[in-house]
């Protein structure tokens, strides 16, 4: 499991200290996994906060949007 967001590495190490969170945090800067997976906000230039269950052979499974991620991450 990690996460990805567009978010510089220095936001995400913060971010992981602050929700104590035990994967890892990917940065995307230029939204390409982000984009390639559906996951941008509509209208916005971010993530989704989003689960999102992807397969061995790439496909999206599952995918829940949830914008509370931060009180919900366990």
């Amino acid at each position: 499991m990690f996460a990805v967001s567009n978010d510089t590495p220095e936001v995400q190490r913060r971010l992981a200290e602050e929700l104590k969170l035990t994967f890892p945090l990917l940065s995307d800067r230029r939204m390409n996994v982000i984009s390639a997976y559906g996951m941008k906000a509509d209208g916005m230039d971010m993530a989704d906060m989003a689960y999102v269950v992807i397969d061995r052979t790439g496909r999206i499974r599952s995918r829940q949007i949830d914008r509370r991620f931060g009180e919900n991450v366990e």
